[in-house]
């Protein structure tokens, strides 16, 4: 049972951190939230892996899956109508690695895999309701891509390397890039409540998800870990509900529900359903 806390611990922080970062971007924008956040992730990683390794294969690595990623991440969740429909969007990445992979690492996609594809993006254009104009919807959309994207890379340069201190350099190296992005959209409004809200999501979401989850993986392996992780959205709802009282639309609901089925498909393995293209 102690083996799968560390997952858990991931369900909690990351689906808390939705309904967070709506609160902390009421008063900074979302570059300087991402700076703020990497920051003091960053540092804790550091700290905990006591080093980091860093290089230009490392460099790409951290645009991919932080940078870039943090941008679409915290754009997503401040101009969607509901943080916990942005977390959906987002965790369809799964789905998108399964892609990925067939036609980069050539692996075989069962038919689980395929109806679990068509299901999972079927239900992410459901839930964006009205694509013309929910603007986050789509961008939250592009951010499970680019983790994908993130997540390949990682698997074919960066796979033999510490993740601790290879996600401290992520973190910590993505902050110069986002500095010359400060004026876009700029806000800060000197705030307590603000600057207290984001370092709490620095040392969850970035330094204790991210510990957390390669615990999660090491322990349970990464099939496992990815599989429970589909909570995340699920629960990011009712961190809404109660830290915002945030209530999810039925199409949302709906929509929400196919993708997490759809990810959920992609990631199973059953014997009788083995067929293979």
């Amino acid at each position: 049972m102690r083996q799968y806390l560390p997952i858990l611990g991931v369900v909690l922080v990351w689906s808390s951190a939705y309904p967070l970062i709506k609160i902390a971007l009421q008063y900074m924008s979302p570059i300087i939230l991402a700076i703020i956040r990497l920051l003091v992730g960053g540092l804790i990683l550091l700290i905990y892996g006591k080093g980091i390794i860093y290089g230009l294969k490392e460099f790409i690595g951290s645009l991919l899956n932080v940078a870039i990623f943090m941008i679409l991440l915290n754009l997503g969740v401040l101009l969607s109508p509901n943080p916990a429909l942005s977390a959906t969007l987002i965790y369809t990445q799964p789905v998108f690695v399964a892609i990925f992979s067939y036609f980069i690492f050539k692996e075989k996609i069962g038919i689980l895999k395929i109806f679990g594809i068509i299901i999972a993006i079927s239900g992410a254009i459901i839930a964006s309701g009205n694509l013309e104009v929910n603007i986050g919807a789509l961008i939250s959309l592009l951010g499970g891509i680019t983790w994908a994207v993130g997540t390949i890379y990682y698997r074919k340069y960066l796979i033999n390397e510490d993740v601790i201190r290879l996600n401290s350099f992520f973190a910590l190296s993505s902050v110069p890039v986002l500095v010359p992005l400060i004026p876009f959209q700029f806000y800060f409004k000197v705030s307590l409540e603000g600057i207290v809200v984001a370092i709490i999501i620095g040392i969850t979401a970035q330094a204790l998800g991210f510990i957390f989850w390669f615990s999660s993986v090491k322990s349970l392996g990464a099939f496992k870990a990815s599989s429970i992780s589909l909570l995340v959205p699920a629960l990011s709802y009712f961190f809404s509900y109660i830290i915002l009282g945030d209530m999810p639309t039925l199409i949302e609901m709906i929509g929400s529900f196919l993708v997490l089925f759809g990810v959920l498909l992609t990631n199973l393995k059953i014997s009788n359903f083995s067929s293979r293209f």
